[in-house]
Protein backbone atom coordinates (compact mmCIF):
# COMPACT_ATOMS: atom_id res chain seq x y z
CA UNK A 1 0.00 0.00 0.00
CA UNK A 2 1.23 3.36 -0.99
CA UNK A 3 1.22 5.83 1.82
CA UNK A 4 1.11 9.73 1.46
CA UNK A 5 4.45 11.65 1.43
CA UNK A 6 5.22 13.61 4.45
CA UNK A 7 4.61 17.38 4.10
CA UNK A 8 7.56 18.62 5.79
CA UNK A 9 8.66 22.12 5.52
CA UNK A 10 11.22 23.82 7.37
CA UNK A 11 12.88 27.79 7.40
CA UNK A 12 15.61 29.19 9.33
CA UNK A 13 15.41 32.27 10.08
CA UNK A 14 18.55 34.97 10.32
CA UNK A 15 19.06 34.90 13.77
CA UNK A 16 19.46 31.11 13.28
CA UNK A 17 16.12 29.96 14.74
CA UNK A 18 15.09 26.91 12.62
CA UNK A 19 11.46 26.09 12.22
CA UNK A 20 10.17 23.04 11.15
CA UNK A 21 6.44 22.12 10.90
CA UNK A 22 4.13 18.42 9.26
CA UNK A 23 1.01 19.18 8.50
CA UNK A 24 -1.19 16.00 8.64
CA UNK A 25 -4.50 16.40 6.82
CA UNK A 26 -7.24 15.43 8.46
CA UNK A 27 -5.84 16.01 11.93
CA UNK A 28 -8.19 17.31 14.57
CA UNK A 29 -4.96 18.49 16.83
CA UNK A 30 -1.99 20.28 16.66
CA UNK A 31 1.22 19.88 18.44
CA UNK A 32 3.95 22.30 19.00
CA UNK A 33 7.41 22.27 20.81
CA UNK A 34 10.45 24.55 21.47
CA UNK A 35 13.73 22.33 21.61
CA UNK A 36 16.24 23.71 23.38
CA UNK A 37 19.51 22.21 22.30
CA UNK A 38 21.23 23.06 25.75
CA UNK A 39 21.28 20.24 28.68
CA UNK A 40 22.94 19.04 31.49
CA UNK A 41 26.61 18.25 29.96
CA UNK A 42 26.35 21.71 29.16
CA UNK A 43 26.48 22.83 32.44
CA UNK A 44 29.02 24.37 34.57
CA UNK A 45 29.84 22.21 37.64
CA UNK A 46 28.36 24.84 39.77
CA UNK A 47 25.42 24.85 37.66
CA UNK A 48 24.34 21.51 37.74
CA UNK A 49 20.65 21.41 37.10
CA UNK A 50 20.06 24.40 35.89
CA UNK A 51 18.33 23.29 32.48
CA UNK A 52 16.03 20.87 34.81
CA UNK A 53 15.42 24.20 37.09
CA UNK A 54 14.32 26.32 34.02
CA UNK A 55 12.62 23.60 32.92
CA UNK A 56 10.35 23.75 36.24
CA UNK A 57 10.58 27.36 36.06
CA UNK A 58 8.55 28.42 32.88
CA UNK A 59 5.58 26.62 34.14
CA UNK A 60 5.27 28.88 36.68
CA UNK A 61 4.50 31.96 34.03
CA UNK A 62 5.46 34.96 32.04
CA UNK A 63 4.46 38.21 32.91
CA UNK A 64 1.67 38.23 30.76
CA UNK A 65 -0.15 34.48 32.18
CA UNK A 66 0.47 33.49 35.95
CA UNK A 67 1.16 29.92 36.68
CA UNK A 68 -2.54 29.17 37.38
CA UNK A 69 -3.66 30.83 33.74
CA UNK A 70 -1.42 28.54 32.34
CA UNK A 71 -2.47 25.63 33.35
CA UNK A 72 -6.18 26.50 32.91
CA UNK A 73 -5.89 27.67 29.55
CA UNK A 74 -4.86 24.27 28.97
CA UNK A 75 -6.58 22.16 30.78
CA UNK A 76 -9.79 23.72 29.67
CA UNK A 77 -9.54 22.82 25.99
CA UNK A 78 -8.52 18.89 26.78
CA UNK A 79 -4.66 19.86 26.06
CA UNK A 80 -1.70 18.64 27.80
CA UNK A 81 1.22 20.42 28.13
CA UNK A 82 4.95 19.71 29.22
CA UNK A 83 8.13 19.57 29.29
CA UNK A 84 11.41 17.22 29.98
CA UNK A 85 15.48 18.02 30.53
CA UNK A 86 18.04 15.12 28.84
CA UNK A 87 21.62 15.46 28.63
CA UNK A 88 22.13 17.49 25.48
CA UNK A 89 18.34 19.21 24.97
CA UNK A 90 15.67 20.79 26.77
CA UNK A 91 11.86 20.56 25.47
CA UNK A 92 8.98 22.27 25.73
CA UNK A 93 5.49 20.92 23.67
CA UNK A 94 1.51 21.29 23.95
CA UNK A 95 -0.32 19.37 21.81
CA UNK A 96 -4.24 20.56 21.88
CA UNK A 97 -7.90 20.18 19.23
CA UNK A 98 -6.85 22.28 16.84
CA UNK A 99 -9.62 24.72 17.50
CA UNK A 100 -6.93 26.20 20.39
CA UNK A 101 -3.53 25.97 18.67
CA UNK A 102 -2.97 29.54 18.44
CA UNK A 103 -3.83 30.11 21.93
CA UNK A 104 -1.70 27.35 22.70
CA UNK A 105 1.26 27.99 21.03
CA UNK A 106 1.08 31.89 21.97
CA UNK A 107 1.42 30.47 25.84
CA UNK A 108 4.03 28.25 25.04
CA UNK A 109 6.06 30.42 23.15
CA UNK A 110 5.66 33.07 25.69
CA UNK A 111 6.79 30.66 28.27
CA UNK A 112 9.81 30.06 26.97
CA UNK A 113 11.00 33.63 25.74
CA UNK A 114 9.67 35.36 28.61
CA UNK A 115 9.29 33.20 31.45
CA UNK A 116 8.87 35.62 34.81
CA UNK A 117 11.28 33.60 36.85
CA UNK A 118 10.00 35.12 40.54
CA UNK A 119 12.28 35.19 43.22
CA UNK A 120 9.19 33.20 45.28
CA UNK A 121 8.98 30.57 42.13
CA UNK A 122 12.79 30.11 42.28
CA UNK A 123 12.53 29.08 46.23
CA UNK A 124 9.22 27.41 45.79
CA UNK A 125 10.75 24.95 42.77
CA UNK A 126 13.66 24.92 44.77
CA UNK A 127 12.21 22.80 47.51
CA UNK A 128 10.06 20.42 44.64
CA UNK A 129 13.10 19.90 43.07
CA UNK A 130 14.46 19.06 46.40
CA UNK A 131 11.77 16.49 46.84
CA UNK A 132 12.66 14.81 43.92
CA UNK A 133 16.50 14.13 44.39
CA UNK A 134 15.44 12.81 47.70
CA UNK A 135 13.22 10.62 46.14
CA UNK A 136 15.38 9.57 43.15
CA UNK A 137 18.26 8.73 45.68
CA UNK A 138 16.09 6.37 47.62
CA UNK A 139 14.18 4.74 44.53
CA UNK A 140 16.35 2.19 43.60
CA UNK A 141 15.29 1.72 40.40
CA UNK A 142 16.68 5.23 39.95
CA UNK A 143 19.49 5.19 42.18
CA UNK A 144 21.27 2.38 40.28
CA UNK A 145 21.29 4.26 36.56
CA UNK A 146 22.15 7.94 38.47
CA UNK A 147 25.88 5.32 39.63
CA UNK A 148 25.82 3.66 36.33
CA UNK A 149 26.30 7.02 34.44
CA UNK A 150 28.30 8.30 37.19
CA UNK A 151 30.95 5.58 36.37
CA UNK A 152 30.17 5.07 32.97
CA UNK A 153 31.05 8.67 32.14
CA UNK A 154 33.31 8.99 35.21
CA UNK A 155 34.62 13.01 35.75
CA UNK A 156 32.47 13.76 32.53
CA UNK A 157 29.25 16.03 32.27
CA UNK A 158 27.73 13.40 30.21
CA UNK A 159 27.43 11.42 34.00
CA UNK A 160 26.12 14.07 36.21
CA UNK A 161 22.89 13.80 37.51
CA UNK A 162 20.56 15.79 35.17
CA UNK A 163 18.47 16.71 38.31
CA UNK A 164 21.28 18.35 39.76
CA UNK A 165 22.75 18.02 43.41
CA UNK A 166 21.09 19.59 46.69
CA UNK A 167 24.36 21.85 46.92
CA UNK A 168 24.24 23.40 43.64
CA UNK A 169 20.09 23.73 43.59
CA UNK A 170 20.51 24.93 47.28
CA UNK A 171 23.22 27.77 45.98
CA UNK A 172 21.19 28.44 42.85
CA UNK A 173 19.80 32.24 42.96
CA UNK A 174 16.92 33.88 40.72
CA UNK A 175 19.91 36.04 39.36
CA UNK A 176 22.07 32.73 38.38
CA UNK A 177 19.13 30.98 36.71
CA UNK A 178 17.96 34.45 34.49
CA UNK A 179 21.90 34.65 33.62
CA UNK A 180 21.27 30.78 32.24
CA UNK A 181 17.96 31.51 30.17
CA UNK A 182 19.80 34.94 28.83
CA UNK A 183 22.61 33.17 28.04
CA UNK A 184 21.75 30.00 26.35
CA UNK A 185 18.04 30.12 25.36
CA UNK A 186 18.83 31.94 22.18
CA UNK A 187 18.19 31.54 18.42
CA UNK A 188 21.35 29.09 17.41
CA UNK A 189 19.92 26.70 20.34
CA UNK A 190 16.50 26.39 19.54
CA UNK A 191 14.36 25.14 17.30
CA UNK A 192 10.14 25.25 17.15
CA UNK A 193 8.14 22.54 15.78
CA UNK A 194 4.35 21.98 14.87
CA UNK A 195 2.34 18.94 13.63
CA UNK A 196 -0.61 18.35 12.86
CA UNK A 197 -3.27 20.80 11.48
CA UNK A 198 -1.10 23.66 11.10
CA UNK A 199 0.22 26.03 8.09
CA UNK A 200 4.17 26.31 8.36
CA UNK A 201 3.85 30.36 7.00
CA UNK A 202 1.98 30.88 10.43
CA UNK A 203 4.08 28.95 12.74
CA UNK A 204 7.12 30.59 11.17
CA UNK A 205 5.25 34.34 11.38
CA UNK A 206 4.50 33.72 14.89
CA UNK A 207 7.71 32.56 15.82
CA UNK A 208 9.45 35.26 14.22
CA UNK A 209 7.83 37.43 15.88
CA UNK A 210 8.07 36.11 19.58
CA UNK A 211 11.73 35.00 18.74
CA UNK A 212 13.09 37.11 15.37
CA UNK A 213 14.52 40.23 17.73
CA UNK A 214 17.12 37.73 19.97
CA UNK A 215 20.52 37.80 18.95
CA UNK A 216 21.98 34.65 17.61
CA UNK A 217 23.85 33.36 20.50
CA UNK A 218 26.27 30.10 20.32
CA UNK A 219 26.18 26.55 20.41
CA UNK A 220 27.72 24.87 23.31
CA UNK A 221 31.35 23.79 23.51
CA UNK A 222 31.95 20.06 24.30
CA UNK A 223 34.75 17.34 25.25
CA UNK A 224 34.16 13.78 24.32
CA UNK A 225 34.39 11.67 27.68
CA UNK A 226 37.23 9.52 28.33
CA UNK A 227 37.56 5.82 27.47
CA UNK A 228 35.74 4.01 30.17
CA UNK A 229 37.19 1.23 32.61
CA UNK A 230 35.77 -2.06 33.90
CA UNK A 231 34.43 -1.35 37.41
CA UNK A 232 31.72 -1.64 39.93
CA UNK A 233 30.00 0.62 42.03
CA UNK A 234 27.58 -0.69 45.41
CA UNK A 235 25.10 1.97 47.21
CA UNK A 236 23.50 0.29 50.13
CA UNK A 237 19.55 1.04 50.23
CA UNK A 238 18.01 -0.62 53.40
CA UNK A 239 15.36 -3.08 50.15
CA UNK A 240 15.11 -6.67 50.19
CA UNK A 241 15.61 -6.49 46.30
CA UNK A 242 19.02 -6.28 44.40
CA UNK A 243 18.88 -3.94 41.96
CA UNK A 244 21.69 -4.41 39.13
CA UNK A 245 22.40 -2.20 36.25
CA UNK A 246 25.55 -2.93 33.75
CA UNK A 247 26.27 -0.32 31.42
CA UNK A 248 29.03 0.21 28.03
CA UNK A 249 29.70 2.45 26.11
CA UNK A 250 27.17 2.92 22.59
CA UNK A 251 27.30 5.17 20.14
CA UNK A 252 26.54 8.49 19.11
CA UNK A 253 23.22 9.56 17.54
CA UNK A 254 24.72 10.12 14.17
CA UNK A 255 26.55 6.87 14.20
CA UNK A 256 26.08 5.03 10.91
CA UNK A 257 25.14 1.76 12.68
CA UNK A 258 22.65 3.47 14.99
CA UNK A 259 20.22 1.02 13.19
CA UNK A 260 21.91 -1.80 13.51
CA UNK A 261 22.54 -1.23 17.53
CA UNK A 262 18.69 -0.54 17.36
CA UNK A 263 18.10 -4.13 16.25
CA UNK A 264 20.64 -5.85 18.47
CA UNK A 265 18.89 -4.00 21.27
CA UNK A 266 15.67 -5.12 20.27
CA UNK A 267 17.12 -8.95 20.33
CA UNK A 268 18.98 -8.35 23.58
CA UNK A 269 16.32 -7.11 26.06
CA UNK A 270 13.66 -4.61 24.51
CA UNK A 271 10.71 -6.40 23.87
CA UNK A 272 8.97 -9.50 25.34
CA UNK A 273 10.39 -11.88 22.69
CA UNK A 274 13.87 -10.82 23.76
CA UNK A 275 16.48 -12.84 25.00
CA UNK A 276 16.51 -11.63 28.52
CA UNK A 277 13.08 -11.26 29.03
CA UNK A 278 12.63 -15.11 27.66
CA UNK A 279 15.75 -16.33 29.81
CA UNK A 280 15.30 -14.09 33.11
CA UNK A 281 11.91 -13.95 33.42
CA UNK A 282 10.23 -16.67 31.22
CA UNK A 283 12.46 -19.10 31.62
CA UNK A 284 14.19 -18.95 34.92
CA UNK A 285 11.41 -16.60 36.71
CA UNK A 286 14.60 -14.71 38.28
CA UNK A 287 12.93 -11.26 37.80
CA UNK A 288 9.73 -9.86 37.37
CA UNK A 289 11.73 -6.13 35.41
CA UNK A 290 14.51 -7.19 32.99
CA UNK A 291 15.15 -5.18 29.89
CA UNK A 292 18.05 -3.03 27.95
CA UNK A 293 18.00 0.16 26.13
CA UNK A 294 20.40 2.34 24.41
CA UNK A 295 21.07 6.04 24.36
CA UNK A 296 23.02 8.12 21.85
CA UNK A 297 24.68 11.22 22.47
CA UNK A 298 26.55 13.82 19.99
CA UNK A 299 30.06 12.08 20.78
CA UNK A 300 29.51 9.25 22.41
CA UNK A 301 26.84 6.78 23.94
CA UNK A 302 25.11 4.24 26.20
CA UNK A 303 24.18 1.13 26.18
CA UNK A 304 22.60 -1.03 29.52
CA UNK A 305 20.83 -4.01 30.72
CA UNK A 306 18.55 -3.92 33.93
CA UNK A 307 16.88 -6.53 36.24
CA UNK A 308 16.35 -6.97 39.90
CA UNK A 309 15.98 -9.77 41.92
CA UNK A 310 15.17 -10.95 46.06
CA UNK A 311 18.80 -10.24 47.55
CA UNK A 312 19.82 -13.80 47.78
CA UNK A 313 19.34 -14.52 44.43
CA UNK A 314 21.41 -11.58 43.03
CA UNK A 315 24.32 -13.89 42.16
CA UNK A 316 21.55 -16.39 40.16
CA UNK A 317 20.88 -13.16 38.16
CA UNK A 318 23.88 -11.84 37.68
CA UNK A 319 25.60 -15.13 36.35
CA UNK A 320 22.34 -15.37 34.35
CA UNK A 321 22.73 -11.74 32.77
CA UNK A 322 26.94 -12.83 31.93
CA UNK A 323 25.42 -15.62 30.32
CA UNK A 324 22.79 -14.64 28.06
CA UNK A 325 24.70 -11.51 27.41
CA UNK A 326 28.29 -14.09 26.18
CA UNK A 327 26.03 -16.37 24.17
CA UNK A 328 24.81 -13.59 22.01
CA UNK A 329 28.08 -12.32 21.45
CA UNK A 330 29.48 -15.53 20.59
CA UNK A 331 26.71 -17.05 18.35
CA UNK A 332 25.42 -14.03 17.44
CA UNK A 333 21.53 -13.28 16.43
CA UNK A 334 19.80 -15.46 13.97
CA UNK A 335 18.05 -14.55 11.02
CA UNK A 336 14.06 -15.31 12.55
CA UNK A 337 15.37 -13.05 15.59
CA UNK A 338 16.53 -10.49 13.00
CA UNK A 339 13.45 -10.46 10.96
CA UNK A 340 11.24 -10.39 14.18
CA UNK A 341 13.11 -7.23 15.64
CA UNK A 342 13.69 -5.50 12.61
CA UNK A 343 9.54 -6.23 11.84
CA UNK A 344 8.85 -5.46 15.35
CA UNK A 345 11.25 -2.08 15.29
CA UNK A 346 9.30 -1.14 12.25
CA UNK A 347 6.30 -1.70 13.90
CA UNK A 348 6.77 0.54 16.71
CA UNK A 349 8.38 3.77 15.15
CA UNK A 350 5.19 3.73 12.39
CA UNK A 351 2.49 3.03 15.51
CA UNK A 352 4.34 5.89 17.43
CA UNK A 353 3.68 8.12 14.26
CA UNK A 354 -0.36 7.84 14.93
CA UNK A 355 -0.79 11.12 16.54
CA UNK A 356 0.61 15.04 16.15
CA UNK A 357 2.22 14.95 19.16
CA UNK A 358 4.80 12.24 17.89
CA UNK A 359 5.21 13.29 14.85
CA UNK A 360 6.12 16.71 16.00
CA UNK A 361 8.31 15.03 18.49
CA UNK A 362 10.17 13.30 15.60
CA UNK A 363 10.83 16.44 13.65
CA UNK A 364 11.94 18.34 15.71
CA UNK A 365 14.85 15.69 17.37
CA UNK A 366 15.48 15.65 13.91
CA UNK A 367 16.45 19.70 13.14
CA UNK A 368 17.62 19.62 16.69
CA UNK A 369 20.09 16.77 16.61
CA UNK A 370 20.66 16.27 13.03
CA UNK A 371 19.96 19.48 11.47
CA UNK A 372 17.38 17.10 8.70
CA UNK A 373 14.31 15.19 9.20
CA UNK A 374 14.64 11.57 7.61
CA UNK A 375 11.64 10.63 6.35
CA UNK A 376 9.55 7.40 7.19
CA UNK A 377 10.15 5.22 4.16
CA UNK A 378 13.90 6.39 4.04
CA UNK A 379 14.19 5.64 7.30
CA UNK A 380 12.61 2.20 7.19
CA UNK A 381 14.58 1.43 4.07
CA UNK A 382 17.67 1.58 5.89
CA UNK A 383 16.30 -0.47 8.76
CA UNK A 384 15.70 -3.14 6.23
CA UNK A 385 19.24 -2.64 4.41
CA UNK A 386 21.11 -3.91 8.07
CA UNK A 387 22.35 -7.42 7.55
CA UNK A 388 22.90 -10.11 10.53
CA UNK A 389 26.71 -9.12 9.84
CA UNK A 390 26.35 -5.89 10.72
CA UNK A 391 24.04 -6.19 13.65
CA UNK A 392 26.56 -8.59 15.08
CA UNK A 393 29.18 -6.87 13.93
CA UNK A 394 27.90 -3.81 16.48
CA UNK A 395 27.25 -6.34 19.29
CA UNK A 396 30.81 -7.39 19.97
CA UNK A 397 31.86 -3.67 19.43
CA UNK A 398 29.58 -2.54 21.73
CA UNK A 399 28.63 -5.23 24.27
CA UNK A 400 32.27 -6.83 24.11
CA UNK A 401 33.99 -3.32 25.26
CA UNK A 402 34.99 -2.91 29.26
CA UNK A 403 31.77 -2.51 31.34
CA UNK A 404 30.37 -0.68 34.14
CA UNK A 405 27.38 -2.92 37.22
CA UNK A 406 26.23 -0.50 39.35
CA UNK A 407 24.29 -2.30 42.18
CA UNK A 408 21.79 -0.79 44.85
CA UNK A 409 20.25 -2.79 47.41
CA UNK A 410 22.31 -5.07 50.51
CA UNK A 411 25.33 -3.81 48.85
CA UNK A 412 28.34 -4.95 50.71
CA UNK A 413 26.52 -8.41 50.84
CA UNK A 414 26.27 -8.20 47.00
CA UNK A 415 30.04 -7.19 47.03
CA UNK A 416 31.43 -9.89 49.00
CA UNK A 417 29.23 -12.22 46.92
CA UNK A 418 31.13 -11.54 44.12
CA UNK A 419 27.89 -9.94 42.17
Amino acid sequence: MEHPREVINTTALGNGLRVVTEAIPGSRTAAFGVWVAVGSRDEAPEQSGASHFLEHLLFKGTETWSARQVAEIIDGVGGDMNAFTSREHTAFYARVPDTAADLASDVLFDVVRSPALRPTDVDAERLVIGEELTAAVTTPDDLVFMSLYDELFAGHALGREVLGEPATINAMTPADIADFHGGWYLPSNLVVAAAGQVVHEEIVEKATAVFGDLPRGHHPKRTSPEAVRQTTVANELPVEQAHIAIGWRGLPHGHEDRHALAIANQVLGASPSSRLFQTIREQRALAYTVFSTTSGYADAGSASVYAATAAPRAKDLRVALDDAIAELLDGGVTSQELDRARSGFEGSIVLGLEDSGSRMSRIANGIALRDTVMPIDEFLDRLNAVTIDDVNRVLNQVYGQPSVTSIVGPASALVAAGV
